[in-house]
């Protein structure tokens, strides 16, 4: 999934991006899985600093496993969303970097075929390696599906 980023120019402090579930795990979780077209009257938007960087990347990846200890089938759904809005940052930094290097590492021969930068494949290699760590409190899905997406997506 891409997000829709505007990246050019790329910028080169700060990159706005308007989808606050990547801060709060609450928004479409609760309510009727749309977000409110129109903001309420009582409506204040606030953007959050969220640094991008493959260390910061890894080390909330690495926060989760911690928390969540194991993949069961009590927790596989919550960790599974918690990973997945990991994923989400991924993929912008994957758009940045791919605009900021401006070379990219074909997945396949085929001409149009995704893209990604180098450095987004980088960190799936490593992302990848700290899913397959996990310990498996017999999960259905998770990491495994994961795993499989990621590696035919980036590597």
């Amino acid at each position: 999934m891409h997000h829709n980023l505007d990246t050019k120019p790329v910028p080169e402090k700060v990159l706005y991006i308007n989808e606050p579930d990547l801060a709060d795990a609450t928004i479409n979780y609760y309510g009727s899985g749309k977000q409110e077209e129109e903001p309420q009257a009582d409506h204040i938007r606030v953007y959050v600093p969220l640094d991008l960087s493959a260390d910061a990347i890894l080390r909330r990846l690495r926060f989760l496993i911690f928390r969540y200890k194991e993949a069961n089938e009590r927790n596989e759904f919550n960790f599974s969303m918690d990973v997945g809005r990991l994923v989400s940052q991924i993929e912008i930094y994957d758009q940045v970097w791919f605009v900021r290097e401006g070379r990219t590492r074909a997945i396949s021969d085929d001409s149009e075929s995704e893209k990604h930068s180098i450095k987004a494949v980088e960190l799936v290699r490593c992302f990848v390696a700290e899913l397959e760590e996990i310990p498996d409190g017999c999960a259905e899905q998770f990491p495994f599906e994961l795993i499989d997406e990621l590696r035919s997506e980036f590597l």
